[in-house]
């Protein structure tokens, strides 16, 4: 009867030669929200390159951000780097929460803050293709905005001149001390970021679908997030938002912020949208290599319209995207900053070359100029 211990020996062994092979399976290749993100989790020496050339391992990728998450004091980030038009380092770290602990995983929602104008924009330049909105007719004649009519200078007020900023428009009425809203200067003239735009124009926009503004939400992803695998993002309070949001932190301490959330739940085409890095990675590949919309459009929404007096690099601001020379080509970028979150990215078309990254604390500015100058080196 000694044969059956050996036959047990045998059938365990083969069990765990198969778990063995599966969690090498599993190593080699990290599979993310359905996506094969392209990362040898077992190779130290594995390697992707920086904007520069330069090689660098996900190693001592993984100990920079280790790094400058504790220096800087950042409590849970999620964050995806893009070679040659493919996401090629993907991580989550630290906490959602710095009270209870809650590690940050690939379901984690963060703020995008005015990140999500970007996203909005391209919604924007698909209607355009469809024939539904001119970028250069007045916005009033598609839908009267009763709460600036007193000015007729609304009368001049485009999409194109939302989309770059240049409506006239304050950031948010509630910054004047009379909090209504006003026209600063002629629109169209010169620079001055307007969140107020952006809504005015989504209103727009959800009047010509004769539909609610919350329903935006729905055509976002008919036209935008579906399409192009953005599998987390949304723009209006659910119950999958309630349950992934990381919690927002001010100077490590848990604290409120101007993004969504259970007591403002509604679209926000300025600052609404909660994501993550694999999503808005796929979005910034759908831009590099202008996917989903015509060339012609791309071509009208990523130009310069119009110089960013605040800056001394010559930046200048496209149709909802920045856009800076350097020595490395045109990059694209845009941030994001809702007081208690902060997000960013940043995409070279030439170099194929991008990143992007969310953080739920006020800290990621720092954090945002060191990294940019690290990939670069």
């Amino acid at each position: 009867m000694n044969f059956i211990p050996t036959i047990i020996t045998k059938y365990i062994s083969i069990i765990f030669a198969i778990m063995l092979f599966s969690y090498a399976l599993k190593a080699q290749e990290q599979i993310t929200n359905g996506t094969q993100v392209l990362m040898k989790e077992n190779s130290n020496t594995a390697h992707f390159k920086t904007l520069s050339g330069k090689e660098i391992t996900r190693t001592e990728m993984d100990k920079y951000l280790t790094t400058q998450m504790d220096s800087i004091g950042l409590p849970g980030m999620s964050i995806a780097i893009i070679n040659d038009a493919k996401i090629i380092y993907y991580r989550t770290l630290g906490v959602i929460n710095v009270d209870t602990k809650e590690k940050v995983s690939e379901e984690t929602l963060f703020d995008a803050g005015s990140m999500t104008k970007t996203a909005f924009t391209y919604l924007v330049m698909k209607m355009v293709e469809q024939g539904i909105l001119n970028l250069d007719q007045p916005l009033y004649t598609y839908l009267p905005y009763p709460d600036i009519a007193y000015d007729e200078r609304c009368k001049l007020i485009t999409a194109r001149m939302v989309l770059c900023h240049t409506s006239g428009f304050p950031n948010w009425r509630i910054m004047n001390t009379d909090n209504k809203l006003d026209i600063k200067f002629t629109p169209g003239i010169q620079f001055l970021s307007s969140g107020e735009g952006f809504e005015y124009l989504a209103n727009v926009v959800a009047h010509l679908k004769n539909i609610q503004k919350n329903d935006l939400q729905a055509l976002f992803e008919k036209e935008v997030s579906t399409p192009l695998g953005m599998q987390y993002a949304y723009y209006i309070w659910n119950d999958y938002v309630a349950k992934h949001q990381a919690t927002g932190h001010v100077d490590g301490k848990i604290s409120w912020g101007w993004g969504l959330n259970a007591n403002k739940p509604d679209f926000g085409a300025a600052y609404s949208l909660q994501t993550e890095a694999i999503s808005y990675a796929k979005f910034i590949i759908a831009m590099m290599k202008e996917e989903g919309l015509k060339k012609e459009t791309y071509d009208e929404m990523l130009k310069a319209h119009v110089k960013i007096p605040s800056r001394t690099d010559s930046s200048s601001y496209c149709l909802g995207i920045e856009m800076k020379p350097t020595r490395f080509g045109n990059e694209y970028m845009h941030d994001g900053y809702n007081r208690n979150f902060y997000s960013a990215f940043m995409f070279n078309k030439e170099q194929n070359f991008g990143y992007v990254f969310f953080i739920n604390c006020n800290k990621g500015f720092d954090f945002n100029k060191r990294l940019e100058e690290f990939l670069k080196e």
